[in-house]
């Protein structure tokens, strides 16, 4: 039977939300259902551009005053969407943006699903908005997130016969064209303090690896992107630490050798499957719960407290100077994100919430 979908996401730009949405996307659409995405950017993406809802509404606010004006107007808009096509099946990702689909539904005939997608317990997005999420994340009909360790948190606000644990889904792909492996770092991210790149750029510094041909590629933009490169001249590592912007990570995958996941927290990052589904060897700070779904310490990864330059300096050293436990770590983590993160499986649970209404 044909539903109605809408997803709901403040942008549909780039991150690993935005490709899981986009996944969705063309599942449900192959399936024969009417789906839409609902945005507050005016950026318009031109792989769903006939089925983008955009209500050019992400404004930068000033002040508390702005901000509660700017959100006022949201929730008006986005419930004018939703209100008319009732009996839908919502999909909201991140959290400021679930609240306002909390509120927009109100009293409305839709099933509500609300997807966290970072670490709620520790992701910093104002005391106003935690209040609220506490009050108000028990109205959605479901609610689901993407680690165990942010299922068990919501526990405390939400009843627990709505809260699902949904992990991630990788597609693989068999390379057309191989490029030669190169001496490269990599990491992925916005360049924000969740990340931990100043953590990274310092261990880089200390392992000195960069002395034997090594080089650190840091893929993203972001607030922090003047004081990360402020950092690396310091250090004298202009030439050795290298940003470049957004891009494709896949060329990037196939020519690096070892994948470091820096952050402070995270859910489940999609550029850490990407890049052991790459095969490589991988490098996780403690507090990447959801990466611990699928990866043990010294057996499929190496994981290293958060924070901790100097300990994160003798890791990197560790698998540099060691390819059998480079293959070692990259081939059990294949194993596992293999059985884990099957997306056949993982879209079926997806399917799971359409069967209601």
């Amino acid at each position: 039977m044909k539903k109605k979908i809408y997803l709901i996401v403040s942008s549909i730009q780039t991150g690993g939300t935005q490709k899981i949405i986009l996944d969705l996307f063309n599942y449900w659409k192959v399936k024969g259902h009417n789906v839409k995405i609902i945005t507050f950017d005016k950026k318009i993406n031109s792989k769903v551009k006939k089925s983008l809802i955009n209500l050019e509404l992400q404004n930068t606010s000033k002040n508390l005053f702005q901000a509660m004006f700017n959100n006022l107007k949201r929730i008006y808009e986005l419930r004018k969407v939703i209100k008319k096509k009732q009996h839908s099946h919502i999909f909201s990702f991140i959290s400021t943006t679930n609240i306002l689909a909390i509120i927009s539904n109100i009293g409305l005939k839709n099933n509500l699903i609300i997807c966290e997608r970072n670490d709620p317990e520790l992701q910093n997005i104002g005391k106003i908005w935690v209040i609220l999420r506490k009050i108000l994340y028990r109205y959605a009909d479901k609610v689901t997130a993407n680690s165990k360790k942010a299922c068990k948190y919501l526990e405390n606000f939400v009843p627990k016969k709505k809260i699902f644990f949904i992990p991630n889904h990788i597609f693989f792909y068999k390379s057309k064209k191989k490029l030669k492996k190169e001496k490269i770092l990599l990491a992925i991210g916005r360049l924000h303090y969740q990340k931990g790149f100043d953590t990274l750029i310092d261990s880089f510094s200390l392992s000195k690896v960069y002395k034997f041909g090594w080089k650190l590629v840091i893929l993203g933009k972001g607030p922090e992107e003047k004081f990360l490169k402020k950092k690396v001249k310091n250090l004298k590592l202009v030439n050795k630490v290298l940003f470049k912007g957004f891009k494709d990570p896949m060329p990037w995958y196939k020519k690096s050798k070892i994948f470091v996941l820096s952050s402070r927290y995270e859910g489940t990052p999609n550029v850490l499957l990407e890049a052991v589904s790459m095969r490589l060897p991988t490098i996780i700070t403690n507090s990447c719960y959801g990466a611990k779904y699928y990866l043990k310490n010294n057996i499929s990864t190496l994981e290293v407290p958060v924070n901790n330059s100097e300990a994160l300096s003798r890791l990197i050293l560790k698998l540099v100077n060691n390819n059998n436990l480079q293959k070692k770590i990259s081939n059990e983590a294949y194993k596992k994100i293999k059985k884990l993160a099957n997306y056949k499986k993982i879209f079926r649970m997806w399917d799971f919430f359409l069967k209601e209404i």
